[in-house]
């Protein structure tokens, strides 16, 4: 019985030990690209993950913008700028799946459009 006990702990310590070294690490800058209906614009975005959280900002040619509170859970990814639009905020909810060095997903610009992001890890 004790000898099962031990086989069974460490067995689920194995695991646990792979489920913790498989989690997705978006840690860094990447190099990202828009495409709306407008057309097609690019942005840096530098991530710092803390576990199943990230934070960051997104650069582009219309400023920076920082946020907090993104979420990552497999390869799945979710986050909210918030912008300064003239006095009204407007929030711009991202989401996407990450693949290694490269990410993909959507944008919703508030109500007031959308589209969708590509993204790839800068060396």
């Amino acid at each position: 019985m004790r000898n099962r006990l031990t086989v069974v702990l460490g067995i689920t310590a194995t695991v646990l030990t792979v489920a913790v070294a498989a989690q997705t690490d978006v840690t860094g800058k990447w190099d990202m690209t828009f495409d709306t209906d407008q057309g097609s614009t690019s942005a840096t975005l530098t991530l710092e993950q803390d576990g199943e959280s990230f934070s960051g900002s997104l650069a582009s040619d219309q400023g920076t913008f920082e946020f907090d509170g993104g979420t990552i859970t497999g390869d799945k990814l979710e986050w909210v700028i918030e912008v300064d639009a003239g006095g009204a905020f407007i929030e711009i909810t991202m989401d996407g799946t990450v693949d290694g060095d490269e990410m993909m997903g959507s944008a919703d610009f508030g109500g007031y459009g959308g589209g969708d992001w590509t993204a790839k890890r800068m060396p």
